[in-house]
């Protein structure tokens, strides 16, 4: 369900301190003008959901936040304490975990070679079209037809394409990988990296977050990435790429919402 746009995230204490992971969402609500929250009061805050695309962050007292309200966002990946997880079993039919690795570039990566690295660009809005023919590409059968996933936090391709937080490898007329920036905080740039599967195997996925690193440490942002532990081609890309493992953390996938 697509709630309307809310303005910026009340302070907490829970977002004071920015790491790698699901703080982000707060901030990257803000800057890309996309998602929202609900506060069970604004100028007190006890209980608060951040959403944006298929991310949720819970925050505070579960006891403070009713499952009629919590069903609305239902279908997507929840970042929360585990006192959320009675609620969320009271009001989703699935609720499944899974372990993601947390990390942060911190080593020089893998080089690739000139050649290759010459492809990588900037998109920009004019990009949108592109973005447009890499989704129906990646799609694959029985999915509807939509954004491509690393537009989901951004909420179109239009935004993700003006928002200067994504680069991509062309190969003639196709764009053929792109990494782009899935959440963006205050001081973290979490990446989000997919390549057309007829353009695989040719390091240009590498390529592309060479470029984004490098954007996002001339910004000032450390650059991190997040992948489930079981996606190794994924983590493999990672440590190529420089960055190594801080922490996992359990994110539970839930919907639909139940009835009744």
């Amino acid at each position: 369900m697509s709630l309307p746009y809310a303005p910026p995230v009340p302070p907490t204490d829970r977002f004071a301190v920015e790491l790698p992971g699901p703080s982000l969402l707060p901030a990257h609500v803000t800057r890309s003008a996309h998602g929202g929250w609900w506060a069970d009061d604004p100028g007190t805050v006890r209980a608060l959901l951040v959403h944006c695309g298929p991310e949720r962050l819970l925050h505070g007292d579960p006891a403070r936040l009713d499952p009629a309200v919590l069903a609305r966002y239902g279908r997507g990946q929840f970042h929360a304490p585990e006192r959320f997880l009675p609620l969320l079993g009271r009001t989703f039919t699935h609720l499944t975990p899974w372990v993601r690795v947390l990390h942060v570039h911190a080593e020089r990566p893998r080089p690739v070679s000139r050649h290759t690295a010459a492809w990588v660009r900037p998109l920009g809005a004019a990009d949108e079209a592109h973005l447009d023919r890499f989704a129906r590409r990646s799609t694959t059968a029985g999915r509807t037809a939509g954004p491509h996933w690393t537009a989901e936090t951004w909420g179109s391709h239009r935004a993700l394409a003006a928002s200067g937080f994504a680069w991509g490898a062309f190969l003639g007329p196709y764009l053929a990988s792109l990494v782009c920036g899935y959440l963006v905080g205050h001081e973290h740039l979490d990446l989000a990296v997919a390549t057309d599967p007829a353009f695989r195997r040719l390091d240009l996925a590498l390529a592309c977050v060479h470029a984004a690193t490098a954007a996002a440490h001339a910004r000032g942002l450390t650059p991190t990435w997040s992948a489930p532990r079981s996606n190794h081609a994924s983590r493999a890309l990672a440590e190529a790429a420089g960055f190594r493992p801080v922490r996992q953390e359990l994110v539970h996938w839930a919907g639909p919402a139940l009835t009744g």
